[in-house]
């Protein structure tokens, strides 16, 4: 301990003798602790932490994959309709999309990312609201129904002020009149991993976005595939168990509806491992070491700025 005194007193007298060069030393460190911290916490946020959500081991995404196409896919609203029902080894399945949609309230307008998504988006991922409700289970499963909405929290602090009296004031989304119902909790972002969550409507509710005939169609057309899939495992059961689950739902809707479901294949993968699109999942261990080396690079740069002062200082 007495060591550390010493060379604590030491490097004070060293920054008295030369302010400027100890100050140039401090700063590239602490750039360079910086940009690893910034580092860090992208591959924290968006490859490590799991979702704030009760038992977030049980999610996992689902895609879709086409004959002949190795690229992963979206689903029309029938084909999450007969998941969601004939699954059993999921205890709720979750569709929804994310798009931009303008908001007006108190004649401002905001451009705001919105997901739209099914009545039980919330239920089944036990997020409790910060204020008023959020979207019920019954709600969402006519089109044209429920014009309801529920802020982000951030967007709420953001764009309201965190106003409690926000809970039944009319705003509109591209013209379309919609209601305040509530508020999702400070930590919940979202189920898209990559974008914060200003908004949440029913997918049922319109709201004038440059989407909005595509979501139209994909209430009806099995073929109008637009939406991401988001379910939870039954206690006890684990993924290996689902992909088996899931085969024999697609074996039976490829007989039911062969013209556009003969040869598919659905994939289930642990939704932290399919950030920020399922089709990242065997990506993701290379790009959290690219971004690991990175940070390494730009420390060991930091160190070696440091060095090139020191050599200069003592050449002079």
């Amino acid at each position: 301990m007495a060591s550390f005194w010493q060379d604590l007193r030491y490097a004070f007298r060293a920054f008295g003798k030369s302010p400027w060069f100890a100050s140039l030393a401090i700063v590239t460190l602490a750039l360079g602790i910086a940009v690893n911290t910034s580092i860090f916490s992208i591959i924290n946020g968006f490859l490590m932490r799991p979702m704030p959500v009760p038992h977030p081991e049980q999610l996992a995404v689902l895609s879709l994959q086409q004959a002949g196409d190795k690229s992963l896919q979206s689903f029309s609203y029938p084909d999450y309709l007969d998941l969601r029902d004939q699954s059993t080894s999921f205890s709720d399945i979750i569709a929804y999309r994310v798009t931009l949609a303008g908001l007006t309230a108190d004649n401002r307008g905001d451009h705001c990312i919105a997901t739209r998504v099914t009545g039980n988006y919330f239920s089944m991922l036990g997020v409790q609201p910060a204020l008023g409700r959020l979207i019920l289970p019954t709600e969402g499963q006519t089109p044209g129904a429920d014009p309801i909405l529920v802020l982000g929290y951030s967007y709420w602090q953001k764009r309201f002020a965190g106003n409690k009296n926000v809970i039944g004031k009319q705003v509109e989304a591209n013209g379309h009149p919609l209601t305040i119902v509530g508020v999702a909790p400070k930590e919940f972002h979202g189920t898209y991993s990559i974008v914060d969550s200003d908004l949440y409507v029913p997918l049922s509710a319109s709201i004038g976005t440059k989407d909005e005939k595509q979501v139209e169609s994909t209430w009806t057309h099995r073929s109008e595939r637009s939406l991401s899939l988001m379910a939870r495992l039954k206690p006890g059961t684990n993924l290996k168990n689902a992909q088996t689950s899931l085969n024999v739902v697609v074996q039976r809707l490829a007989e039911q509806h062969p013209d556009t479901d003969k040869g598919i294949a659905i994939r289930a993968f642990p939704e932290q491992f399919a950030r920020p699109e399922p089709d990242f999942d065997n990506t993701l261990p290379s790009v959290a070491v690219a971004f690991m080396a990175l940070a390494a690079l730009v420390l060991l740069v930091a160190c070696f700025n440091v060095t090139n002062v020191l050599l200069v200082r003592a050449s002079a």
